[in-house]
């Protein structure tokens, strides 16, 4: 008999990965509340949803807390491409187109 490889992983583990998930809306204060004091990751939704980026742990803690998580999609955690980061001056002019218009205490 052949004593099984060990990898460093589980045998029913994959690659490291993430899920997009959304939160039900009937929950909307406790559940807003929970992923600011968890600290997950929100998403942009065009439906105003709760939409998050959260781990398998960090799901089972919002279920724990009697908070529903839908999973929409499983996000394989890679390197970002580089042409998706912005350089701090990119960032500042992104900024600065957003808020022209906007008066500031300081008359600027």
């Amino acid at each position: 008999m052949q004593t099984p490889r060990k990898s460093g992983k589980h045998e029913n583990e994959g690659p490291a990965v993430r899920y997009s998930a959304v939160l039900p809306d009937t929950e909307r204060s406790k559940s807003i509340a929970l992923v600011s004091e968890l600290a997950l990751d929100r998403l942009p939704d065009r439906n105003g949803r709760i939409h998050v980026l959260i781990s398998a742990d960090e799901a089972n803690c919002l279920l724990e807390q009697g908070i529903a998580v839908k999973l929409l999609a499983v996000i394989p955690i890679a390197p970002l491409e580089k042409s998706l980061v912005m350089t701090d001056v990119q960032a500042q002019h992104s900024l600065e187109r957003r808020v022209k218009g906007i008066p500031r205490k300081d008359g600027g």
